[in-house]
């Protein structure tokens, strides 16, 4: 049997959410911390052993902004998602809090329930804990009420996991793969389509008052047109962050200088696939929300 799943994983910035993706897909690790821009996907295939035998997985691997109030920017990310692994840095407090006042309620805003795995990482630094990995694996507990019996031994919905060294990482990610072979996230078409459209009304509700907001709206904004030129959002992403990164956007703190800018390179962009009436009404709008917080 095969199956193609599509997941998640959630966290502050700086918690080891792309290291962890090298360290599951290409076993490697990178001393170095680049903020993720809209959202990278990586491929992994597995093979979980289950009780109807063995399912050969398919793994989308979606690595998304780890900024708070990017609300719109992470719902379209989770439109169709079918599990997530919730990270938390085990050196600062804030990240594991963070889950449940900002990152599973994000979620659930736009998925029904899904098996959710909570990834304690950096625990090879004993010394600066800031909690315990058992106040993750309690937080595990209360969201996957059932879901931890269904797992064989080794694995679990709670892991205290290294990036740096590797420790539990694959289990980390087999053991969410073990739950998604089993049944737990059926696909459902019909249910992909409501997410979807749940996720572009959310744009509805984005902040456009503060830096963050307008960034935010802008970008999916930007997505929502480009759905109709391609087949998925990973083209749309490339062209987006192509485009952040030569307006020198910071998207943990942006600048209102270019925010501005980047408004005009996303016209520049578009220009190769939209009609000049369509790229004027787009950066008409999307300057609109630059200025109404830059003050221009």
């Amino acid at each position: 049997m095969r199956m193609r799943k599509k997941i998640v994983l959630l966290g502050d910035s700086t918690v080891g959410k792309t290291s962890l993706i090298r360290r599951f897909v290409f076993d490697a690790f990178e001393d170095s911390y680049i903020a993720t821009v809209g959202s990278k996907v990586s491929r992994k295939d597995v093979q979980v052993e289950t009780s109807k035998g063995p399912v050969d997985l398919t793994l989308m691997v979606w690595d998304i902004l780890g900024r708070q109030g990017y609300t719109a920017t992470h719902a379209r990310s989770f439109a169709g998602v079918h599990g997530a692994v919730l990270v938390a840095d085990l050196t600062r407090r804030e990240t594991l809090e963070s889950l449940e006042r900002y990152w599973i309620p994000s979620l659930l805003r736009v998925v029904e329930s899904v098996p959710l795995v909570f990834v304690s990482n950096k625990a090879d630094l004993t010394r600066s804990y800031a909690f315990a990995p058992e106040d993750m694996a309690r937080l595990a507990s209360k969201h996957n009420v059932g879901l931890a019996d269904m797992l064989p031994e080794g694995l679990a919905t709670s892991h205290a996991t290294s990036a740096r060294t590797g420790a539990n990482v694959n289990a980390a990610f087999e053991s969410l793969g073990h739950l998604l072979a089993s049944g737990k996230a059926p696909e459902d078409p019909i249910k992909d389509l409501y997410e979807s459209l749940v996720a572009t009304g959310i744009l509805r509700t984005t902040d456009k008052s503060a830096p963050v907001g307008a960034l935010d709206a802008i970008i999916a904004d930007f997505c929502e047109q480009a759905q109709a030129e391609f087949e998925d959002d990973r083209s749309a992403m490339i062209i987006l962050r192509q485009e952040l990164i030569r307006a020198g956007v910071d998207v943990r703190d942006p600048a209102k200088e270019s925010i501005l800018r980047v408004v005009d390179y996303l016209a520049e962009a578009e220009t190769d696939y939209k009609d000049e009436a369509t790229v004027k009404s787009n950066r008409v709008r999307r300057r609109q929300w630059a200025a109404a917080v830059s003050g221009l």
